[in-house]
């Protein structure tokens, strides 16, 4: 399943909400994602790098150098802001 943003956010907010209701909130919890769209580091503890649809049938069409500057992206964008 593809979670957009706002599905993403929505979906945490419900587990927080579940944690809470069962008095699990304040245990170590991961939150790991997959998501087109997961690319800040709020409340995410892992995150699944990916840079082409995995469910599509298409050869992949992108150059090792167009993956390297993605990642490059991905490293200045999300992994930068973690440390």
């Amino acid at each position: 399943m593809h979670a957009g943003s706002d599905d993403l956010l929505q979906m945490m907010q419900r587990l927080t909400a579940l944690r809470k209701d069962y008095r699990r909130d304040r245990e170590f919890f991961e939150i790991r994602v997959i998501s087109f769209d997961a690319f800040t580091v709020d409340g995410v503890t892992d995150v699944i790098v990916g840079f082409r649809n995995p469910y599509d049938r298409e050869t992949d069409a992108m150059t090792l150098t167009q993956k390297i500057d993605a990642l490059c992206r991905f490293a200045d964008d999300v992994i930068a802001k973690c440390s």
